[in-house]
């Protein structure tokens, strides 16, 4: 028997599905290159649903590493160097997919506070726009993701800046 053709909906979501695929690909092989140029040695875990598709939630990627320096605070005195952890979200957004909404930034940046993660990251990737490929920090005091990042050095590197 035939398979009927796709329905337009059902080829929507086909290429959807394909899109958010191929945007945590590029995000996670982005974020290596990046990692690795500034020696700041993230390693990453994604979240995949069912049969490798999207899954649910805010977070698309964690990016962890050991922590380069111990607080001076005292209830970290026993610990010592790369004994604590860099904890980074970042949410993929892949296509023509809209910039996240007040109540998406809400959730990361309740996530952000639990996990005590020291940044928000989007990812964007659009194959007609490719000037608008990259990430954008997410800037906690005014709740906006800011410019495209140029230079990853004070995101990924070594030491983080601030």
């Amino acid at each position: 028997m035939e398979k009927p053709e796709p329905t337009k909906m059902q080829t929507a979501v086909m290429g959807s599905m394909r899109t958010a695929k191929t945007a945590t690909t590029l995000a996670k092989a982005h974020l290596k290159r990046e990692s690795n140029k500034h020696k700041g040695r993230w390693q990453w875990v994604d979240f995949l649903g069912p049969n490798g598709r999207e899954s649910a939630g805010i977070v698309d990627i964690l990016a962890i590493r050991k922590k380069w320096d111990v607080p001076a605070q005292a209830e970290f005195k026993n610990l010592k160097h790369l004994g604590l952890f860099d904890i980074m979200l970042i949410q993929v957004k892949g296509g023509s997919a809209p910039m996240p909404t007040v109540d998406d930034i809400s959730r990361m940046e309740e996530v952000a506070d639990h996990y005590h993660a020291c940044n928000v990251l989007l990812y964007q990737w659009n194959t007609k726009k490719k000037h608008l490929t990259g990430f954008r920090v997410l800037n906690r005091d005014t709740h906006q993701f800011g410019e495209l990042i140029t230079d990853g050095s004070a995101v990924f590197g070594k030491v983080l800046a601030g």
